[in-house]
């Protein structure tokens, strides 16, 4: 927890709250410019998607397939900590998934192809969601 890695990497997530959220991002929610600026960030993002949020960090571990949508406050989060450990690890979501509004996607998720993941609800971490499947809840849970 406080070793230099780890301050460096809140000094960045701080930066782009603080200062690239509110100056530019936020303004661009919801439009097809997000993700293009987004993968300047180092998000990889694939074509046609819909992106309105702003609340993910470590860039490089988030990775989002075509023709996804992801809703407004949606939470792509690729670290916790535990046990006073900073833990962090890739996510991937698949081909046309839909995230509803304020859910939470935690690090080593994997939403598989056509995943409808509905508003509010968690995906624990390492869960994978098998493609076709609509989940809901915290944890999440098929529907």
């Amino acid at each position: 927890m406080w070793s230099s890695f780890v301050w460096r990497s809140e000094l960045i997530t701080a930066l782009y709250e603080n200062v690239a959220v509110p100056m530019l991002l936020a303004r661009l929610t919801g439009t097809p410019f997000l993700a293009p600026v987004l993968r300047l960030f180092g998000v990889r993002i694939g074509r046609r998607c819909c992106i309105e949020t702003t609340f993910l960090t470590e860039f490089d571990l988030v990775e989002i397939d075509d023709d996804c949508c992801i809703s407004q406050a949606c939470s792509l989060q690729t670290h916790l900590f535990e046990d006073r450990v900073m833990k962090m690890s890739r996510l991937r979501i698949g081909k046309r998934c839909s995230i509803g509004p304020r859910a939470v996607v935690l690090y080593d998720a994997i939403l598989e192809d056509d995943v409808r993941l509905d508003g509010l609800s968690l995906v624990m971490k390492g869960e994978t969601l098998g493609q076709g499947t609509c989940w809901r809840g915290s944890p999440a849970a098929t529907v």
